[in-house]
């Protein structure tokens, strides 16, 4: 396996450990009243920046190896850069939801529900296309060359929470990350290939 893909699938596995507690989040705000708004908004400042800068970028740069190599096998993974300008319309739209949840507070539960929910989908189908349909074909079309190639070109750019540079304005949520895991253990005893992350 590639560095590259190994590092793109690793973030796709920690972008859905956030997806879920964000979920958890929505959800229970419906017993409580209110999120905890400190997590949400630590997962919305990763997802404006680690994924839309570098995760993206990555996936960007593999998919133009694709098309100079295929074309054809391009069109069957479709315009990855639009999905990506999805996913990034998607989180800054449950962005501006909850800066007026936290500012003038102009915006129903419900429209703060379904902003977020937009998101989780949005963001949880896009890594689905790409484990099922775009990694594989890259899998497929590229060459050792290209894939050496793009280790080299694309740096491993340190995920601020999963990373081995973790940044202080995340650490509320690392330890939320880590509780999350420690209240699923039980149920994934036996699940195959499941793997505590460590932070």
């Amino acid at each position: 396996m590639p560095k590259i893909l190994e590092i793109l699938q690793k973030d796709h596995r920690h972008h859905d450990i956030l997806l879920s507690i964000l979920e958890n989040q929505v959800k229970d705000a419906h017993l409580t009243g209110e999120p905890d708004y400190e997590t949400v908004s630590a997962i919305v400042d990763y997802f404006l920046t680690y994924p839309a800068e570098f995760h993206h970028a990555r996936e960007d740069r593999i998919y133009e190896k694709i098309v100079a190599r295929d074309a054809s096998a391009a069109e069957e993974i479709g315009q990855l850069e639009e999905e990506h300008e999805a996913c990034e319309a998607f989180i800054k739209a449950f962005s501006a939801a909850l800066s007026n949840v936290l500012g003038a507070g102009i915006i129903t539960r419900s429209q703060f529900a379904n902003a977020a929910l937009e998101f989780i989908e949005s963001q949880r189908r896009h890594i689905r296309m790409e484990e099922s349909i775009f990694f594989p074909t890259a899998l497929r079309v590229l060459t050792d060359e290209d894939w050496t190639s793009l280790d080299t070109e694309l740096s491993d750019t340190a995920d601020p929470i999963f990373g081995s540079q973790k940044e202080g304005q995340f650490e509320a949520l690392r330890q939320e990350i880590m509780d999350w895991q420690s209240a699923r253990e039980p149920a994934n005893d036996h699940a195959p290939g499941d793997h505590k992350l460590r932070l």
